[in-house]
């Protein structure tokens, strides 16, 4: 809905677009543009030298209906990628004001002991259920163990990952699954009014990651290996190199890995997959903070799509404090 809007909105103003300006592959821009164009909002110009666009009477009254849009639009080019792709009810861009709930979110509170007591707890609610997990919280890494690991990949760890490592443990491993008559249903129908499929009543019957942790310092050099040889997916998009400009700390065993942004939105926590519709999502405002949120609600889900089924009305990154959140937190005690 929102790339339709903005292509919509710059039809209206004559503002030059193409499939670059929006980072999908010009073939799928291209169905974009045919499927609006058959769905009545825009029609084709003729003209002398090339073809344009025009809003029709059907693509008037789309903007009109969702002028709401016009206070999200980020104002920064490269943040208009995530703004189109974003599927929550309300969207805030890093440069507007924040609103109550991004404020709450922002100024949490950490304590790392109940990291462990909600890790421990979590496990013990899906074992009652008949379900399946693990955890292995190990020591906390010395500062030597830390220069090591920079030595050899070639810079500094990112402050808010070097902290957890430091204070709290140098690897944690976390992972569980239940059977299918044990899954919980997310059905906020707030959220899913505006999402539609595959959002609606999700069941999640998973949750942290089994193949390599949730984190491990020891598996960073490996990790870096790994965005190396995904440098070079970054010559197909040429405003976000994520690839290049990452610090990746884990993996979901089905090549999609988790990473802290180094370059656009530093110190972010996004995800890194082949799948151009969510290459580079947001799921946190920093490592401390992302693993927070996911940790409070049992580290729930293992698609992207059960992630952004967790985010919060305002913001893209995982949020405990969400319906859905809520409902997960309740499945758990149940036990």
């Amino acid at each position: 809905m929102r790339l339709l809007f903005s292509v919509l909105r710059k039809i209206l103003e004559k503002e030059s677009f193409s499939h670059k300006t929006y980072n999908i592959d010009e073939f799928e821009f291209r169905d974009f543009l045919n499927m609006a164009i058959k769905k009545d909002y825009i029609c084709v110009v003729q003209g002398r030298i090339k073809h344009t666009y025009a809003l029709t009477e059907k693509g008037y009254e789309f903007l009109k209906s969702n002028m709401r849009f016009n206070s999200e639009i980020p104002s920064d080019p490269k943040e208009l990628l995530q703004w189109v792709r974003f599927e929550g009810e309300v969207y805030t861009p890093k440069n507007k004001e924040s609103e109550p709930e991004q404020n709450s979110y922002e100024l949490e509170t950490i304590e790392y002991f109940q990291w462990s007591e909600k890790l421990h707890s979590t496990l013990h609610s899906i074992k009652n259920k008949g379900g399946i997990g693990h955890l292995f919280i190990n020591q906390p890494a010395l500062e030597s163990d830390v220069q090591q690991i920079e030595s050899s990949i070639g810079f500094k760890l990112p402050a808010s990952f070097k902290k957890v490592v430091i204070e709290y443990s140098r690897q944690c491993d976390f992972y569980w699954n239940t059977q299918e008559m044990s899954t919980c249903v997310l059905d906020d129908q707030n959220f899913y009014s505006a999402q539609g499929e595959p959002y609606t009543s999700r069941n999640i019957m998973n949750g942290g990651q089994f193949d390599f942790g949730l984190w491990n310092l020891d598996k960073l050099i490996y990790f870096n290996d790994i965005r190396i040889d995904h440098d070079y997916l970054d010559e197909t998009n040429e405003e976000f190199h994520f690839w290049s400009n990452s610090f990746i700390f884990s993996e979901d065993g089905m090549g999609n890995y988790f990473a802290i942004d180094l370059k656009y939105n530093i110190g972010e926590v996004i995800y890194l997959t082949s799948d151009k519709n969510f290459h580079g999502w947001r799921l946190g405002k920093s490592f401390e903070s992302f693993m927070n949120n996911w940790i409070q609600i049992g580290c729930a889900g293992g698609f992207i799509n059960d992630y952004i089924a967790l985010s919060s009305r305002h913001i893209p990154y995982i949020n405990n404090k969400t319906p859905n959140a809520l409902t997960i937190k309740k499945w758990l005690k149940n036990t």
